[in-house]
């Protein structure tokens, strides 16, 4: 190839998909939960923020922003495997291992879907600190109501800034190697003009509507 050619190839597709997405800023208003007293670690994911806790061994809460423009990009390929975040003191992180037999999900706080359209960015929510014991049914469906409404609200509105803070009891119960499986989760959007709330049990329920389960945002 020529270098004038090699020029204009790289021009046209290289730099487009280096340049999909912005270094994730957090927004203003989810500053509050990215403090040095509610996180053992804030990690910095350039996609998204997460502050995640040694005490739980999983994360407090993830901050991010999604472009409707990317999402009309689709998938950049098939699903990557779940890796240990290297970021995170060994003593303090976990394995897609301890997971096996436990009766819960490897439930993401940021979902693939949100977040896919390069490989790094979808090998980014597929690191362990991305995920918490989630009940089967909550993940496959209600949670997944809620991440489908954030990517909808994302693309009427062109973009959304979500916050998922996960929600631990005071005593909470483990899985393998000491990991605190939440109570329930929150779920933060903003697009727009729209400012939308929802709060998830970690639990089997008889109600299925995400409807059900929003709640009042002022409270937040």
């Amino acid at each position: 190839m020529k270098p004038k050619s090699l020029l204009i190839f790289l021009l046209i597709y290289i730099t487009p998909v280096l340049s999909v997405y912005n270094h994730y800023k957090i927004y203003p208003p989810f500053k509050k939960y990215f403090t040095k007293q509610k996180c053992s670690l804030v990690m910095d994911k350039y996609y998204y923020i997460n502050c995640y806790s040694f005490e739980h061994k999983g994360t407090n809460a993830i901050a991010y922003k999604i472009e409707g423009k990317i999402l009309e990009l689709g998938s950049a390929g098939k699903r990557p495997t779940f890796k240990s975040d290297t970021q995170i003191p060994e003593e303090y992180r976990t394995k897609t291992q301890d997971y096996t037999h436990s009766g819960y999900d490897r439930g993401h706080t940021l979902s693939n879907q949100s977040m896919n359209a390069t490989t790094k960015a979808q090998a980014s929510t597929f690191l362990m600190s991305n995920i918490t014991p989630q009940n089967p049914q909550i993940n496959q469906r209600v949670w997944k109501k809620a991440e489908d409404r954030e990517r909808k609200l994302a693309k009427e509105k062109g973009s959304a800034q979500v916050l998922n803070i996960v929600i631990y009891s005071k005593n909470p119960k483990h899985i393998k190697d000491n990991i605190a499986i939440p109570e329930s989760y929150i779920k933060i959007i903003e697009a727009g003009n729209e400012e939308e709330c929802y709060q998830i049990p970690n639990h089997t329920v008889m109600d299925e509507k995400l409807i059900d389960y929003k709640i009042d945002c002022e409270k937040q």
